[in-house]
C-alpha cells in the first residue's frame, strides 16, 4: 500500500494507535511506544460509550442531533493521575454539517462531565482526533465549531485535541497540539513513531484489528481480513510443527485471537471481538476442517470454535504439514464471513 494511503487508512491509524500504547522491547520495536512509555494503558478498544441517564435525557431535550452511542477507537488511561486519551481515527476531516458531525457531537459530549461518571476514578479525558497532518487545521476548526454550537444549548462538553500523520522522507511522523501536551505531559510537538518506511512497506504484520467491512475498492478489497488470516495461519503453522505426535493441540477461536494479538483482543468491544471470532471459525476452522474431511480425518476435528489437531505418527504430522503450509494460498478465503445458516446452542457467536 502507498504510503500517502497508509496514513488515510483509519484501520492503520487504529493499529498504529495499539503499538503506541503497548509495552515493546526497548530499541526493537517497529513503532515507538510513546504512550506506555507516557505511562497510558490500554482501556476499551471500540467500545460503545455507555451515557448515565442524565446525558440520554440532555441528548432527547436538545435541538443537535447527537448520537447515543459513540464508539471511540481506543481509550487509554493512566493511575498516575487518572487521565484519559479517547481516540477517533478519520482519513479526512469534515464539517459541522456533514452526517459524521453526529458522531462527533456524542463524543465531545462523553469526554465532558459523563466521562468521569460513567468511568471513575477515571477524572480527566481528551478527545483526540488522528488524521492526515494537512487536514488537520480544518478539522480544528470543525471541532470549535461543534463546540460551541453544544456549550450554547449548556450541554457539558471535554477538552480537544486534533494530531496530524505526516510522511517525511523515510519517517512517519505523529504531531499533536499543545493541549495534548498539557494533558499527557510529553514535552516534544512531534514524533518518528515509524521509521526505514518505503512505498513497498508492507502494514499488514502490525493488525491486531481488523474492519468488517474492509476495502470498498478493489485493489485493496478484503485487505485487513486477509492479513488477519495470514496472522492466524502462520502461528498455527508455528504450534503445530512443535507438537510432537499423540498430543492434542486444542483451541478454541478466542484463544487463537489472544495469542495473536497478543491480549490486545480483551480490550475490544463485544461486537468487534464477535465479528473476529466469526472470522476465525468460519474462514480458517472450518475451511481445515472441510479440507481436512477426506484427507486427515483421523488428525483433525471441530466442534462449535474449538480446533483439535493429534498427529497419530511423525508421518502423518509431516504429511499434514506439507499440505497445511501451502494450505492459505488456495483455500482461506478472506470474503467477509456470513452468519451460519443455523445457531447453535450455547454459541453467543451467533445474532
Amino acid at each position: 500500500m502507498k504510503l500517502h494511503s497508509l496514513i488515510r487508512d483509519p484501520v492503520f491509524q487504529l493499529n498504529l494507535l495499539l503499538w503506541m500504547a503497548k509495552e515493546q522491547p526497548k530499541n526493537e520495536y517497529v513503532v515507538k511506544p510513546v504512550f506506555f512509555e507516557s505511562g497510558f494503558q490500554l482501556f476499551y478498544i471500540q467500545h460503545p460509550f455507555p451515557f448515565p441517564p442524565e446525558s440520554m435525557s440532555a441528548i432527547d431535550s436538545s435541538d443537535l442531533s447527537i448520537s447515543k452511542h459513540p464508539e471511540p477507537e481506543l481509550l487509554l488511561r493512566r493511575s498516575t493521575d487518572q487521565h484519559a486519551l479517547y481516540f477517533e481515527a478519520k482519513a479526512e476531516s469534515f464539517s459541522p454539517e456533514s452526517t459524521t458531525a453526529r458522531q462527533a457531537r456524542g463524543h465531545l459530549l462523553a469526554v465532558g462531565d459523563a466521562f468521569a461518571e460513567v468511568f471513575a476514578p477515571l477524572e480527566s479525558c481528551l478527545l483526540c482526533y488522528v488524521l492526515p497532518e494537512e487536514r488537520r487545521d480544518l478539522m480544528v476548526e470543525c471541532l470549535a465549531e461543534l463546540t460551541e454550537q453544544m456549550t450554547e444549548q449548556n450541554l457539558s462538553v471535554g477538552e480537544t485535541s486534533v494530531h496530524g500523520l505526516a510522511i517525511e522522507n523515510q519517517d512517519l511522523l505523529y504531531i499533536w497540539d499543545h493541549r495534548f501536551k498539557q494533558h499527557s505531559g510529553i514535552v516534544e510537538d512531534s514524533i518518528a513513531v515509524m521509521t526505514g518506511l518505503s512505498e513497498d512497506t508492507d502494514p499488514s504484520p502490525l493488525f491486531l484489528v481488523y474492519s468488517v467491512e474492509d476495502y470498498p475498492d478493489k485493489q485493496n478489497q478484503n485487505l485487513h481480513r486477509r492479513a488477519m488470516i495470514d496472522q492466524i495461519h502462520a502461528l498455527l503453522v508455528c504450534a503445530l510443527n512443535a507438537l510432537p505426535p499423540n498430543t492434542e493441540y486444542e483451541r478454541s477461536a478466542e484463544a487463537v485471537l489472544m495469542e495473536m494479538t497478543d491480549g490486545v483482543y480483551e480490550y475490544i468491544g463485544r461486537e468487534r471481538q464477535k465479528q473476529m471470532r466469526r472470522l476465525v471459525r468460519n474462514n480458517v476452522f472450518r475451511r481445515i476442517a472441510d479440507y481436512a474431511k477426506d484427507r486427515f480425518d483421523d488428525v483433525v476435528s471441530l466442534e462449535s470454535s474449538v480446533l483439535r489437531i493429534q498427529f497419530p505418527t511423525k508421518i502423518r504430522k509431516s504429511s499434514f504439514l506439507d499440505w497445511f503450509e501451502d494450505f492459505k494460498k488456495t483455500t482461506f478465503s478472506a470474503e467477509k464471513p456470513v452468519h451460519d445458516p443455523q445457531p447453535r446452542l450455547f454459541d453467543d457467536d451467533e445474532e
